[in-house]
């Protein structure tokens, strides 16, 4: 028993060697081709970086990067950054990009983040049309508008534009760290010329209720609206016009009937045996069946 569990531990010891052997070996050529692998210094964000922000020095770092993991538009000096403004947000460490920066010269704020073509359009909310305070930057939501037909019998509701970009909730154009919602009392949205004309008219003419999209729904629904009396009295009509047809038709199946059972078919009056009494001028006829 001794003896074979020196052989044992032999072994074992043996096997303990080479495996130890093999991880140094294969540390020290990592480690070499780490040491090999060329770098390149790169601007990096030393803090987070808002919307529209507009780049400071203090706001930057260099920081060696290896050349093959290099995004394209990477920065290797801090100068060329100092006064270009963010329209992304941009987290410590991460490299400056130039796809995450408006054009040489744009205004920090809001100008920054709106995109060609587009426009920003506010509009004043509560909490109610603000969705609670889930409105938040980067969201996206449907405009109901709402106004009166009329001398003002006749409420018409139905959704003037679709999939709009939340570009700020208030003074806000980023969304607040924990999640939570806050109560807000203006909400910017993102238009094009065309989206911005309509909006401006369903607000003056009537209230605007915002209707909050799933981030990844993008599909445009067409819709035809709806009114008070389709709302409210169109199914009631529907509904009585639908008794009286089927009360019309029931009289008219009792009418046929009665007339049916009252009047005598020509073939029973030809089988009908007909007796005519007469009793000085008075003539009588009787039929039986």
């Amino acid at each position: 028993m001794h003896k074979k569990a020196l052989i044992v531990l032999s072994l074992a010891a043996i096997f303990g060697l080479l495996t130890a052997v093999l991880v140094h070996r294969t540390l020290k050529g990592s480690s070499s081709a780490q040491a090999g692998q060329k770098t390149k210094p790169v601007v990096v964000a030393a803090v987070k970086l808002g919307l529209g922000t507009q780049i400071k020095a203090e706001h930057l770092n260099l920081a060696e990067w290896p050349e093959s993991l290099l995004p394209r538009g990477t920065f290797t000096e801090v100068e060329k950054l100092v006064g270009r403004v963010t329209i992304a947000e941009i987290f410590p460490g991460e490299p400056i990009l130039e796809t995450r920066l408006a054009p040489e010269g744009s205004a920090a704020g809001l100008p920054a983040i709106i995109p060609p073509g587009m426009r920003a359009m506010t509009v004043k909310v509560d909490e109610v049309i603000g969705v609670a305070g889930f409105v938040a930057p980067g969201t996206y939501v449907d405009v109901v508008g709402t106004v009166v037909e009329g001398a003002g019998q006749n409420a018409v509701s139905r959704v003037i534009l679709q999939n709009v970009k939340v570009l700020a909730s208030g003074q806000r154009m980023e969304t607040q760290k924990d999640g939570q919602a806050i109560e807000v009392k203006t909400v910017t949205l993102q238009v094009t010329p065309e989206e911005a004309e309509i909006l401006a008219l369903a607000s003056n003419a009537g209230k605007l209720q915002l209707v909050m999209r799933n981030t990844v729904d993008r599909e445009m629904v067409q819709t035809k609206g709806v009114d008070e009396a389709t709302l409210f009295r169109g199914a009631g009509a529907e509904a009585g016009s639908r008794a009286m047809t089927v009360g019309s038709s029931q009289a008219t199946a009792r009418s046929t009937k009665k007339k049916t059972e009252t009047a005598p078919s020509p073939e029973t009056l030809s089988k009908a045996t007909i007796i005519e009494l007469i009793r000085g001028s008075e003539r009588t006829t009787i039929t039986f069946q």
